[in-house]
């Protein structure tokens, strides 16, 4: 399954699709950590991406409904879009193409600005 994991000087986290409501934070001076997704422990923000209680897992057919609630929110508020638009896709197209030259030249590589 997909993992994520995210390395940093102070502590790192890691994240995996098979167990998806928790999250393990690694601390660099401390014990790690494990989460457990829990509502009430979230940010104002984050929370109103987590619409069901703790034990409860978000699954694929949620990700839909996410989706069209920031979409229908945009329309009475276009000035505040939390979704992607296409400078952010093609943004990660040239990041993309960055990184696939430099692994191919193997070396490091400029990334230009997408409006170039």
């Amino acid at each position: 399954g997909l993992s994520i994991e995210i390395y940093g000087t102070k502590a790192s986290v890691a994240w995996n699709q098979e167990r998806p409501d928790e999250l393990w934070v690694g601390h660099r001076d401390s014990g790690n950590s494990i989460f457990v997704k829990d509502p009430s422990l979230l940010t104002g923000k984050a929370r109103g991406y987590a619409d069901l209680p703790g034990g409860h897992s978000e699954g694929y057919d949620d990700t839909f409904k996410q989706v069209f609630r920031r979409f229908y929110a945009s329309i009475s508020a276009p000035d505040k879009i939390e979704y992607p638009q296409f400078a952010d896709g093609l943004r990660q197209m040239v990041i993309l193409d960055s990184v696939l030259a430099s692994s191919a030249a193997r070396k490091w590589v400029d990334v230009p600005s997408p409006t170039k």
